[in-house]
C-alpha cells in the first residue's frame, strides 16, 4: 500500500500526517529533535505493526514505512 506524507497544518511544526492514497489516516511522524523522528501508527491501520518507531531522519522514517507497507511512501505534492 502506498503512503502519502503531508505536513500537518493544525499540529506543531515538525509533524506530518500519514494517509493512504484514499485519504484514510494511518498515523503521524513527529520531529522530536533534529536527529529524531518518531512514527506513531494508528492502532487499526496497516502501520500498526510498526508501533512507535524512531529514526534519524524523515527520509529514514519514510523508507521504513515503504518497506513495512510494501509500497511507496512519498511527500504530498503540496509539501515538495
Amino acid at each position: 500500500m502506498d503512503v502519502v506524507v503531508t505536513l500537518a497544518e493544525l499540529k506543531p511544526t515538525g509533524t506530518w500526517t500519514l494517509s493512504d492514497r484514499l485519504g484514510r489516516p494511518l498515523g503521524i511522524i513527529s520531529e522530536v529533535s533534529p536527529a529524531l523522528f518518531a512514527i506513531d501508527a494508528n492502532g487499526s491501520s496497516g502501520l500498526s505493526g510498526m508501533g512507535t518507531a524512531n529514526f534519524l531522519s524523515l527520509n529514514d522514517a519514510m523508507t521504513a514505512i515503504a518497506r513495512h507497507m510494501k509500497g511507496e511512501c512519498q511527500l504530498s505534492s503540496s509539501d515538495k
